[in-house]
């Protein structure tokens, strides 16, 4: 059994929110409005997801490590610092614990 349509939905909301906090007009965030805390919202809750999620295949782990690669919120970029420590990056990736 594969988690790969798991691992690719997280992926796809996350892109989604991404898209959609991208495209929004600079003034919702000039001035504190409730589009730009749901926005803000989904774009932690779907971060968070992925970031938590962990795979339970070895193409799991490859898919969802080639996304959070590329994607500032996970690596940051010259301007800003990743949201998730090492620590929280890494226990994504670490086998669920045994029931």
């Amino acid at each position: 059994m594969t988690d790969l349509p798991t691992v690719q939905g997280l992926i796809d909301a996350h892109k989604a929110a991404m898209d959609l906090f991208d495209s929004s007009p600079q003034e919702i965030w000039d001035y504190p409005s409730d589009e730009a805390e749901a926005i803000d919202d989904q774009l932690n809750k779907t971060a968070w997801a992925l970031c938590s999620y962990r795979p339970t295949t070895i193409e799991g782990v490859h898919l969802k490590a080639t996304y959070m690669m590329s994607s500032d919120t996970f690596v940051g970029d010259e301007d800003h610092d990743p949201q998730f420590t090492h620590a929280q990056l890494v226990s994504g990736f670490l086998p669920a614990l045994a029931a």
